[in-house]
């Protein structure tokens, strides 16, 4: 028999994630159904324990509801506490994940930097306040719209994680526009995450294709031009493609996978840019 997952009216981004949470990690709610009551009460109002088949979150006054203290959670945490208990589960991932749901839960938003911005707006929460205004009173279509969604931030946030233990490991080096790091690996999202974490110049080199990716930062003065004439001349055998801003030095690309990948080691590389 299929399990009833209960959530208030015009559920939010914590309730959908509490949703998202047991059907994705918990197998007895895989196929769940799903209903939706006002908010603080429980289906038919029978109580949130009335039927074993059928669980509540964020609403109901059980386990799995918050609003009966001023405690820091929410609860997607509190499905989550109780899935890796059960499941003896461990993802540095979703605990991120669930953090910032316990933030914005909390109106925590509010305190961070230019909290007014437009960048903002374009987050998740953000865009299910917009689906809600477009499509008013369609409960159950947020929750299956917002799933698929939070299954792609999951792999983002996975990848994160290990771009961030890749880039720990990474080789530095130093360039005269300032500090470099160079990585052999297949995560892409070490090439964005370094900038954000200071590198000037980061070279990515997939271990398996062979292809070398270089990002630099244009607001610290980067030009590649002559590393592009440089790689050009000591490797003509393979393919390389300076963007237009002098910043993106590319020998492949998902966007033109026949591009042939350089025969060169990423410790040449290295050595080219420390030269320049």
């Amino acid at each position: 028999m299929s399990k009833t997952i209960v959530t208030h009216l015009n559920p939010d981004f914590d309730g959908i994630s509490a949703i998202w949470l047991l059907t994705r990690f918990h197998p007895d709610f895989k196929n769940s159904k799903f209903k939706f009551v006002p908010a603080g009460s429980s289906l038919n109002g029978k109580g949130y324990d009335s039927d074993p088949d059928i669980v509540h979150v964020d609403t109901g006054g059980g386990p799995f509801d918050h609003h009966d203290s001023n405690r820091y959670t929410c609860a997607a945490k509190l499905v989550w506490e109780h899935i890796k208990k059960t499941q003896n589960i461990k993802d540095a991932a979703v605990e991120r994940m669930i953090d910032l749901s316990v933030a914005y839960d909390h109106a925590k938003d509010l305190e961070w930097n230019d909290a007014d911005h437009d960048k903002y707006d374009l987050t998740f929460p953000a865009i299910l306040t917009g689906w809600k205004m477009t499509n008013p009173g369609q409960h159950e279509k947020y929750v299956l719209d917002s799933l698929p969604i939070l299954d792609g931030l999951l792999n983002l946030f996975k990848a994160k994680v290990d771009a961030e233990k890749v880039i720990k490991n990474g080789k530095n080096f130093k360039t005269k526009w300032g500090k470099g790091l160079a990585c052999l690996t297949k995560n892409e999202m070490i090439m964005h995450l370094a900038e954000k974490k200071g590198f000037v110049v980061v070279v990515r080199k997939d271990p398996l294709k062979g292809n070398v990716r270089i990002y630099s930062r244009g607001d610290k003065g980067v030009d590649l031009t002559e590393m592009y004439k440089l790689v050009q001349k000591k490797d003509p055998e393979s393919d390389w493609f300076l963007h237009a801003s002098n910043c993106l030095l590319l020998n492949g690309s998902s966007k033109n996978p026949g591009m042939r990948p350089t025969k060169l080691s990423l410790e040449k590389i290295v050595d080219i840019l420390k030269k320049q």
